[in-house]
């Protein structure tokens, strides 16, 4: 007689949040073609622009494939992923100054950080 093991929907919800933002981000990297991503006060022009976008759909999409299985390699992943995001964001809220849209991003980057840490045991694989 085996244990029964309860889906984690949470997790399964997030990753699909994940999985849609590839969409999101791929539309909006598209259609706005000459917007240049700020890393660490810094934009980047021509092909280094293009790396630095994209590689937001891509993690975003490794991250939800892997949320969706549970791996705790996507658990690895997000947590780095949102370490860099959450030195990037400080790192340009000190260098470019108060921006609504940055504070929201630091916030809530902390507090889905922190549910997903809090909920680590349910990556298994």
């Amino acid at each position: 007689m085996g244990l029964s093991m309860k889906k984690p929907y949470d997790l399964t919800i997030i990753g699909w949040i994940f999985l849609s933002n590839v969409l999101m981000d791929s539309y909006l990297i598209f259609a706005n073609p000459h917007y240049a991503l700020k890393i660490f006060g810094t934009s980047f022009t021509g092909i280094g622009g293009w790396i630095a976008k994209i590689q937001s759909p891509i993690l975003h999409g490794f991250i939800g494939i892997g949320f969706l299985k549970q791996k705790r390699w996507s658990y690895l992943l997000y947590m780095a992923y949102a370490a860099f995001g959450l030195i990037n964001a400080f790192a340009n809220l000190y260098l470019l100054g108060y921006g609504r849209i940055r504070i929201i991003f630091i916030i809530s980057l902390m507090v889905i950080t922190l549910y997903i840490y809090f909920r680590k045991k349910a990556f298994n694989g």
